[in-house]
């Protein structure tokens, strides 16, 4: 119920304060940290717009590094929760990065929908200078895949080789709505959010500009985005492209099913090769019988 709570809240002053310096619901709570999993890692400041200082964490691969996977998370939570969903890429061979949004974990300023846009595109210029050398793979998830759609749309970064946007919605204002109408006590102001949602901000209208390969991830039982954002996105975007459909996944929890995960490893590895083939690529994973938090074997 937190969670639902927190997502709405935060859609309505999103989407009602999209004018610079707008207060927001923030999280700097610290939830975790990669010396509690005796992960080596950097801590970097970098520059966003306004002089906005946000913090990153770089994690080295195990072994020669063939990549960058970047990381922009949801809202929910910050990157001091999140960055334990994706250190499993450094045992691939694969550097990780991840930031926290302006007004999220350390970073200074006050977040608000654009100044998010130009988080992502920062991280992902700053990403590149940590190894020119790399290619990097840009990960989305939730609202952060609005905004890395959004973000690429916008610039041209020819290190950028593959975006996986999971669990996204088309729409602010729809995804919005939808959750509203899904309680009673809500349901007389779902409108509320579509008319409050300003012009040029959906991913929906930038999904077709981009011209790198994008992969989505979904769930189908996503109690916060329903699925349909993720299709709708998946129909407009152009080629390669290609969708995973996780039957049992959760919101964001495509990636708990191992075979996602030894999927997305042989895909990166195509990436960084120049190998890479996506086009149309649809998947359908059925209902997996191994249980979410046993340890998982890659191989």
């Amino acid at each position: 119920m937190f969670k639902f709570i927190f997502t709405i809240f935060t859609l309505f002053l999103l989407l009602s304060s999209c004018s610079k310096n707008a207060i927001f619901p923030t999280d700097t709570k610290v939830y975790d940290r990669p010396e509690n999993h005796e992960q080596y890692y950097e801590e970097f400041y970098f520059k966003s717009s306004q002089e906005t200082l946000l913090r990153g964490w770089f994690f080295k691969a195990q072994g020669p590094s063939k990549g960058v996977v970047v990381v922009a998370n949801g809202m929910i939570f910050n990157m001091s929760e999140r960055f334990k969903e994706w250190t499993w890429v450094l045992e691939k061979g694969y550097d990780l990065f991840i930031f926290d949004y302006r007004g999220y974990g350390a970073s200074t300023g006050e977040a608000d929908m654009y100044g998010f846009v130009d988080d992502v595109s920062s991280a992902i210029a700053y990403a590149h200078t940590l190894d020119e050398r790399l290619p990097l793979v840009i990960v989305g998830q939730s609202m952060g895949g609005s905004f890395v759609i959004d973000s690429l749309a916008k610039h041209d970064f020819p290190y950028v080789r593959l975006l996986i946007i999971d669990s996204t919605m088309a729409r602010f204002g729809e995804a919005a709505q939808e959750m509203m109408q899904k309680h009673l006590l809500l349901w007389p102001w779902s409108w509320v959010p579509v008319a409050m949602t300003p012009a040029g901000v959906d991913a929906i209208d930038f999904v077709a500009e981009g011209e790198v390969p994008i992969l989505f991830l979904v769930g189908l039982q996503d109690e916060v985005i329903a699925p349909k954002h993720s299709f709708e996105l998946f129909m407009k975007a152009r080629e390669p492209k290609g969708i995973w459909i996780v039957e049992e996944a959760m919101h964001v929890r495509s990636i708990d099913d191992i075979r996602v995960k030894k999927d997305l490893a042989n895909i990166f590895e195509k990436t960084v090769r120049g190998s890479l083939e996506l086009q149309s690529d649809v998947r359908y994973y059925e209902q997996n019988r191994t249980k979410v938090g046993e340890r998982e074997e890659l191989r």
